[in-house]
């Protein structure tokens, strides 16, 4: 496991992560109107054979994905405010240089441009953000810290 290789992956990741707890919002809704439609159906006079599955099983089985939903908004959330909380722990150029090369994906011209230098100068700024990132983001403690 290259942990430099992990932390841009997570950066690169970070616009997808906050798309996706806007999704697992909107499937909680969507469970939750299930879950009351669910409850409310009066089940007493349905025959009882056949090995269909049971109206309780119905509901079990939402229960199921809601708790499996929440579970993973909770992880998701927890990783976009820890990747937020090392952001701000960054200087404000560091800062900037990893979301512009991993979040926005700028490259060549863009990058001189958004800061005013040559592309290796971005380059160069680059590796000792991302490591200071990748040892923030895993909680490594290197050698002479």
């Amino acid at each position: 496991m290259n942990y430099i290789k992990e932390a841009e992956e997570y950066l690169r990741s970070y616009s997808d992560l906050k798309d996706s707890i806007v999704n697992i919002k909107k499937e909680l809704e969507f469970l939750e109107l299930e879950l009351t439609g669910a409850k409310a159906i009066d089940y007493s006079g349905m025959p009882g054979g056949g090995g269909a599955t049971l109206p309780d099983d119905r509901v079990v089985n939402l229960l199921f994905k809601k708790q499996v939903k929440e579970a993973a908004l909770e992880s998701t959330e927890n990783t976009v405010v820890h990747i937020k909380n090392i952001f701000e722990n960054l200087n404000e150029v560091e800062s900037k240089v990893l979301k512009a090369f991993y979040i926005e994906g700028l490259r060549g011209t863009a990058l001189e441009e958004k800061f005013e230098l040559c592309e290796r100068q971005v380059y160069n700024l680059r590796q000792p953000a991302i490591r200071k990132f990748a040892k923030q983001l895993f909680g490594i403690k290197a050698i002479g810290e």
